[in-house]
């Protein structure tokens, strides 16, 4: 028997006599859903409002992790490398920044173009990539594939087309990623490293199962069946969303003139260039370290990016990078160092592009409340 309801906390509540678990079982979230959708993005600190908090607490953040590892790492070991930097390589860290922002480019415009979609100019194309990878500060604190739906969306695409696009983009750079990962995993298991790494390139077997599934979901039939989520649940949503960005990567395969094999080279070429920039960046501490562990490494490490998350995940992503190089074999000390060289080439000093692009940003910050209202439509 019930005794009516009550609301605590923001919670409506149905009382019953039989003690707390059975009314714990029938509480509705309201107030637990109304504190989830405060927190998501980060609008509890107004970081959409305001990008330059985005960059204190990214720096701090930064800062935090830095100061942390670098006392676990023994602080005489650390200024120790400091007096033997390498500065030229840092050259080659800024050409291969350059190298891998002209390979997005490409790939951002191949993408949107591929199967009849909208023409994305160049100039804008390398304003949003400017945007996208400035998006932790300049934009948007949800992460650079919100600005690119917003481009897709501003040159034409249609809300689910432009998602699409979104999520096929991301596929893609993963369906780039992951062979390279998976060749330099098998290399090291057989003997190009000092050790087989079996926790770490064991894993990457799972590649083979991936891509074979893609190619099954990616049927035309199939795909458009399970891509349509009308008046489905959550799980179930998430699992149309991604079967339609792996339709849209079948198209960029099966259409490789012109558009599809330039989202691939693109997609290469912007890998290539943030790897490269890795490299040289422990080179530059004298770190040495084999292709196979370096391009291993930098996959297992690419867990988060901030490509994906608010501030780019600032603090994640540099522990990630390193205990993965110490992992395969490269000393703690320089690894550290070279990590955090890395991510000033690669994440701080996109402060700079960014800065160019104003006129860019202001129209994204201005589309960004617009963007989040036809993302969440599509979340059950």
């Amino acid at each position: 028997m019930y005794l009516g309801t009550t609301k605590k906390w923001g919670l409506r509540v149905r009382a019953h006599p039989r003690g707390f678990f059975p009314r714990f079982r029938r509480m509705r979230p309201y107030g637990w859903e109304r504190a989830r959708r405060g927190v998501s993005g980060w609008r509890w600190l107004g970081f959409n409002k305001h990008p330059l908090l985005v960059v204190a607490v990214s720096a701090a953040v930064a800062a935090g992790v830095a100061v942390a590892f670098a006392h676990l790492a023994g602080d005489g070991r650390v200024f120790g490398h400091l007096d033997n930097i390498a500065p030229l390589w840092f050259v080659v860290c800024l050409v291969a920044e350059v190298i891998a922002y002209g390979g997005y480019v490409v790939a951002l415009r191949s993408t949107a173009r591929v199967g009849g979609g909208p023409r994305l100019g160049l100039g804008l194309a390398a304003r949003v990539v400017a945007a996208g990878f400035g998006a932790f500060f300049a934009a948007s604190a949800a992460g650079g594939f919100q600005v690119d739906y917003w481009a897709f969306r501003r040159s034409g695409a249609s809300r689910r087309d432009a998602l699409a696009r979104v999520l096929g983009l991301g596929t893609l750079e993963y369906a780039v990623l992951a062979p390279a990962a998976l060749v330099s995993a098998l290399a090291l298991f057989f003997g190009a490293g000092r050790r087989p790494y079996p926790a770490l390139t064991l894993p990457w077997l799972l590649v083979l199962p991936g891509f074979a599934f893609a190619v099954f979901a990616s049927s035309p039939e199939r795909s458009r069946r399970w891509s349509n989520v009308e008046g489905k649940g959550r799980i179930r949503s998430l699992f149309g969303h991604a079967v339609s960005g792996i339709a849209v990567l079948r198209r960029l395969v099966t259409n490789p003139i012109p558009h599809g094999g330039l989202a691939v080279l693109g997609t290469s070429v912007y890998w290539f260039g943030e790897i490269l920039c890795l490299w040289a960046s422990l080179r530059a501490f004298q770190a040495d370290v084999r292709i196979p562990a370096l391009i291993l490494a930098y996959a297992s490490g690419y867990v988060v990016t901030r490509r994906a998350l608010p501030a780019g995940g600032v603090g994640v992503a540099e522990i990630a990078l390193t205990f993965a190089l110490v992992w395969l074999g490269v000393p703690f000390a320089p690894a550290l160092l070279g990590v955090f060289s890395y991510r000033i080439f690669n994440f701080w000093l996109a402060l700079l592009p960014a800065l160019a692009v104003g006129g860019t940003m202001r129209r994204i910050r201005e589309g960004m409340p617009q963007a989040d209202r036809e993302l969440a439509r599509e979340r059950p």
